[in-house]
């Protein structure tokens, strides 16, 4: 309840008394959240805190709000190609509100899966299942997990999920930091006030940036986007890329469907994901129509009468297929899945340019 509460203030622009108070009062906590930023900074400038290097290429894909951007889908790309020229990659993920076995944990070894979802987290056990050859480890500490990895693996490359925060702590690292088109500016304020993790001006520390859901944002909104970027870091390049569609499947029996299995179809749609709007833009874009899309709070665990109400409401609405995207489908429960109306959509990342983005990051 509270946590809707803290929502809803952030993402009004017109707010009630209550909320305009409360909004006043993470407005003052968001500046001693900016502080904290700067004195961290500040001590890495010092050389009292020191920055560590491993002995491998490291390449993090971060972004400066919090909430989805892209990253999972970036990373799959990126090990999808490293592996295909034989390279040994190492992901490492923070594995979020997963169920933890130890402080540090291997989800794959380059050869299996080791661990169940609940145990990995959302998006370490999707790109563990979607890039099989990569070795994937989860840590809370990130810095500890790439420690870790490269110790036991050896990596030619290891690929940093979410790790623009942490570049003052690593020496030699490429950093890409991804924008979404649709919420650029997590609504202009830092966290707690908005969901800015840094100023946008940080972005200038980045060594690139990509730009996701362009084919969704209005071309406009884009340009002044990409000029804002440039603003901050002349020398930045900055890159289009879309949130590509690639199939349906079902739920239960893993059977995939063309695109075209959604054009006509009543839709109810449902997500826990960072940016559902971008989600649901999609399905429409593919001819679906939505009747209901209904969402929960990033990385929320369906529950069994969560999805019931789920299967009634599909009932009275006469909706042709319940459709959900692939980072909600590693958390359903298969046993709260009665039948096979639930399908998912497989989404990659289509990056314009994607030769100069290897060049620049050095990849084989």
């Amino acid at each position: 309840m509270a946590e809707k509460f803290w929502w809803n203030t952030v993402t009004k622009k017109k707010h009630k008394f209550s909320e305009g108070l409360f909004l006043a009062l993470l407005i003052l906590l968001s500046a001693f959240y900016r502080l904290g930023l700067e004195i961290k900074k500040f001590l890495y400038a010092l050389k009292i805190f020191k920055p560590r290097s491993f002995g491998a290429r490291i390449i993090c894909a971060g972004n400066i709000t919090m909430g989805g951007t892209g990253k999972t889908p970036f990373i799959e790309e990126l090990a999808k190609r490293l592996t295909r020229e034989e390279k040994n990659v190492l992901i490492v993920c923070k594995g979020y509100k997963r169920q933890k076995l130890h402080p540090i944990d291997v989800v794959s070894d380059g050869h299996q899966l080791m661990l169940k979802q609940r145990n990995a987290g959302d998006e370490a056990y999707m790109l563990a299942r979607a890039v099989p050859k990569a070795k994937v480890v989860v840590a809370g500490n990130k810095i500890k997990g790439i420690e870790f990895g490269v110790a036991l693996y050896r990596p030619d490359y290891v690929l940093l999920d979410d790790g623009f925060q942490k570049r003052h702590a690593l020496t030699g690292a490429s950093h890409v930091v991804l924008v979404d088109a649709l919420n650029p500016a997590g609504y202009n304020r830092l966290f707690p006030a908005g969901i800015l993790r840094e100023p946008f001006s940080a972005i200038r520390d980045a060594d690139a940036v990509v730009l996701t859901n362009t084919n969704l944002a209005n071309p406009e909104i884009v340009e002044k986007l990409r000029n804002r970027v440039v603003k901050f870091n002349k020398n930045l390049k900055v890159f289009d890329a879309e949130h590509q569609p690639k199939y349906v499947y079902n739920v239960s029996t893993g059977e995939k469907q063309e695109l075209s299995f959604l054009q006509d179809k009543k839709i109810l749609a449902f997500s826990s994901i960072g940016n559902p709007h971008g989600f649901e833009r999609t399905l429409r874009a593919l001819g679906a129509h939505i009747i209901t899309g209904i969402r929960f709070r990033d990385h929320h665990r369906l529950l069994k009468k969560e999805m019931e109400s789920l299967m009634k409401l599909y009932d009275r609405t006469r909706a042709q297929a319940i459709l959900t995207t692939e980072k909600d489908e590693v958390k359903l429960s298969r046993k709260h899945i009665v039948d096979n109306r639930v399908f998912a959509l497989k989404i990659g990342m289509n990056i314009k340019n994607m030769k100069e983005l290897e060049k620049r990051l050095r990849l084989p």
